[in-house]
């Protein structure tokens, strides 16, 4: 079974076929079109609700990318769905509107890349942080997508792969100490989402006291992420000034005072299992994930002020540090050394 899974061409195999099987889950139920203020036309045309619209990066590309295709093709796809009773009852199910069936199917695309380069980056991040036998490594990259249906709550929406594929890349060039790619991941993952400002948290905990970084270095480094976070934030103010909404959305009562109902056993169980996986045998966890780990505080506390206590996708940021802590002990079970690279 463990040579099977090292083989580089099975294992590539099944990514693909288990990450298309994601995506479906996750325009299935909850829909990339189901929320008012967030839908999916209004997303990519720039007329959505703030906040949402400013997370603008897969929406500007997936506009620009179904300017380009040539009209004949629009109304070649349009005319197809519209005139098959298979596809009109997809779309039904989807609630995607026949107008936007382009923009659609590109942004199909741009989460389906997205998801594979979250695959990647996140077995990319496990190898600077450990080693361990390949048949691990391609197994637990394997898990992570199965891990990732049970977060698909409430909505979905079409920059959700992007954040957990850019969030991760800006982990490991922090990782990897290669500050020019990750300040350029820095700005484009700005336009992505606003919670790319934790990776600054991450960056100011982790390299605090570091003695191969110098204070001045460090110094830059964090001004330099908040003046790009700035200007990113004041140039979508700017662009979106007219949109209704504001910059943030609060739902501390009309939600999460559900959490006071209590948890169900099942639920109550999962949690305890990941608490006791994130922090058992925490003196032999690696640092740089432990400190990584403090972009929950501020997650925990800004989904019980600005969204769903119990929306997981409000955790994405937070999953694969989660994970890889969490993959140690998994380890430990399936008899697979793991240790821990020189930070």
């Amino acid at each position: 079974m463990k040579k099977l899974i090292e083989n580089k061409f099975l294992y590539r195999s099944i990514i693909t076929v288990i990450s298309l099987f994601v995506l479906i889950s996750f325009v299935k139920l909850p829909c990339i079109n189901g929320y008012k203020r967030a839908m999916f036309p209004e997303m990519i045309y720039g007329t959505a609700w703030k906040p949402f619209v400013y997370r603008t990066l897969v929406p500007t590309t997936i506009r620009i990318i179904s300017e380009v295709i040539p009209e004949g093709v629009h109304n070649y796809l349009r005319d197809k769905v519209t005139s098959s009773r298979l596809f009109i009852q997809v779309l039904e199910k989807l609630k995607w509107e026949s107008e936007f069936i382009t923009e659609y199917l590109v942004a199909m695309v741009l989460m389906y890349l997205s998801l594979l380069g979250f695959v990647f980056v996140f077995r990319k991040l496990f190898k600077e942080i450990y080693t361990s036998p390949e048949w691990f490594t391609n197994l637990i990259s394997i898990i992570l997508l199965f891990a990732l249906p049970p977060m698909f709550q409430y909505y979905s929406y079409v920059y959700d792969f992007s954040t957990l594929f850019l969030f991760t890349l800006g982990l490991v060039f922090l990782r990897q100490r290669n500050w020019n790619y990750f300040l350029i991941l820095f700005l484009i993952a700005c336009f992505n989402k606003e919670t790319t400002i934790l990776l600054t948290l991450v960056f100011a905990i982790h390299f605090h006291k570091d003695s191969n970084i110098s204070r001045k270095l460090y110094s830059q480094l964090i001004i330099i992420q908040l003046l790009i976070f700035t200007v990113v934030k004041i140039l979508l103010y700017f662009i979106f000034i007219n949109n209704a909404g504001g910059f943030v959305e609060f739902h501390l009562v009309d939600r999460n005072y559900l959490i006071f109902n209590g948890y169900s056993l099942s639920t109550f169980v999962v949690l305890l299992i990941i608490f006791l996986g994130i922090f058992s045998k925490w003196n032999e966890k690696p640092k740089f994930l432990k400190d990584a780990l403090w972009i929950a505080v501020p997650l925990v506390i800004l989904t019980f002020l600005l969204g769903f206590f119990d929306e997981l996708r409000d955790f994405y940021e937070v999953f694969p540090v989660i994970f890889l802590l969490i993959s140690v002990n998994l380890a430990r079970i399936l008899g697979a050394e793991v240790l821990l690279k020189k930070e």
